[in-house]
Order: structure tokens, then sequence, then C-alpha cells
């Protein structure tokens, strides 16, 4: 597959935007109940693949492996429930080895859809509903792209030190990034890739991952509290960053054989922090 510059260019704008999100909201040191704002909405998002789970969507497409459904497609949904729970479970401890508090995956899921801050991830399901309604193929291709934000949130937080929350951030951000990369960015680039022909579908394809990439960078900015002005939001809008590649996201989250679960349980709690005032 040969990447196509002008699609790379704009997809790794917004990834470092919203890189640049969560690196200027641990610029300073900030209440708890911040850091816990950021968190909630994050778990929430990654307990989606739990209520699927528990819905037996699975069960379902069990049943049409080998009549509608291919083999191929089930291993590719068991690894992508794999990864995601395995963020779950480690965003919910990190949650509770800064709060005390329990997580219950459904309670949380309940309340994020009441949240104030779950309207910006509904705008942005609303926009992949319309597109699919109304668009065509490669639009559609287009919106999906840039679904998860290729893990580039999570590449912001890799170089964080200091505490035990701050490493615990660290690594497991290692692994999501590498996950996401897998079931996520890579997989949408080859779905887009393989319908554009020519510079119209460039074009088009363009206008809506920055359409959908503005969506996101604002939706990351109010999870963290708006670190970031308007103004700067403007400018990455308009092209003023420097773009992440998908080849320096991979080589910043290498394969490291460790077991990050074991890691957090001999950690003292609650977890030392420096960026928690």
């Amino acid at each position: 597959m040969q990447p196509i510059p002008e699609i790379e260019e704009i997809v790794g704008k917004f990834r470092a935007g919203e890189a640049e999100v969560a690196r200027r909201f641990f610029e300073d040191k900030r209440p708890l109940s911040q850091h816990l704002d950021w968190l909630r909405f994050q778990v929430a998002r990654e307990a989606r693949n739990l209520e699927e789970i528990a819905s037996h969507q699975r069960c379902e497409l069990v049943e049409q492996v080998d009549r509608s459904v291919s083999r191929e497609t089930l291993v590719d949904q068991l690894t992508e429930d794999y990864q995601e729970v395995r963020h779950y479970g480690m965003l919910a401890y990190i949650y509770e080895g800064i709060s005390g508090e329990r997580v219950q995956w459904r309670e949380l899921r309940e309340t994020a859809q009441q949240a104030s801050w779950y309207e910006l991830s509904r705008r942005e399901h609303r926009r992949w509903a319309e597109i699919k309604a109304g668009g065509s193929e490669l639009e559609l291709a287009a919106a999906l792209f840039t679904r998860g934000g290729g893990g580039s949130l999570f590449y912001g937080m890799i170089p964080l030190r200091g505490g035990d929350y701050e490493e615990a951030l660290s690594r497991a951000s290692k692994t999501i990034l590498r996950d996401e990369i897998e079931h996520g960015a890579s997989e949408g680039r080859e779905d887009l890739y393989r319908l554009v022909r020519g510079k119209d579908d460039v074009e088009t394809a363009s206008r809506i991952i920055a359409e959908m990439g503005a969506i996101r960078l604002e939706m990351r900015n109010e999870q963290y509290g708006k670190p970031m002005p308007e103004e700067r939001l403007q400018e990455i809008r308009e092209g003023g960053i420097a773009p992440v590649t998908m080849e320096e996201m991979l080589s910043a989250c290498p394969r490291d054989g460790e077991d990050w679960f074991e890691w957090y349980h001999g950690k003292r709690k609650p977890l030392s922090a420096t960026s928690i005032r």
C-alpha cells in the first residue's frame, strides 16, 4: 500500500493536535477532580466493547461464522475486544488508584450518556451516521479513518514521568497506542486507500478527515478541561502544527513483554503523583 502524502499529512496534523491536548494538561499541576474527569470520560469510552459483549452481540456474530461472516472477521473482532477490554482494565485501575473509588462499568456507561462532556462524542457519532446514510463509500471510509484518533491521545502521554500515576499512564499508553494502530489506524488506512482513485477522491477524503479531526480535537480539549485556548485549536485546524507520522508513533511503543497489571498491583495505593495538587 503506497501512502498518499496529502492524506497522511492532514491525518498526522490532527494526531499531533490530540497529543498536544494531553501534553498540555500535564504541564501544570491540577486538582484531583480534573484528573478524574478526563479519566472518567476515557474509561467510559473504553467500556463500549464490554457493553457489546454483555448484550450478546458476539454470540450473534459467532452464529453467522461460515455463513455470512468470515472466520477472519470473527478473529479480528475478538482481537479488538481483547485489546479494548485490556485498555478498560488499565485505565479503570488507574482511576481507582488515584481516587480510591470503585469503578462499575455499567454505571459509568449510563452516567456518561447523561454527562455534558459526552455531547461532543455524540456529535462525532451523529456525523458518522449522516455520512453513512447519505454519503459515498469513500466519504464514510474517510470519516472512519480517524476513529479513535489512531491512539494519538496516548502518544501524548507516553513521555509522562513523575510518580506512579504518571508512570502507570505512560506504560499503559504504550500498549494502548500499539493496539490502536493495529486494529484502528492501519485498518482504516487500508479501507480508505482502496477507494481512492484520483485527485478528486484525495480532495474529498481530505475534506472529510479535516472535518472529523476538528470534531475530535474539540472533544479531546473538552475532555481535559480545555487546556488549549481556542486560538490554538484554530491554528491546528488551519494546519499550524507539525504532523505526527505512523512511523513516529510506532517507534514510541515498542513491544516490551511487560505485564502491566502485575506492575500496577505491585504499587502502593493511592498512587503517588506529581501532576495532582
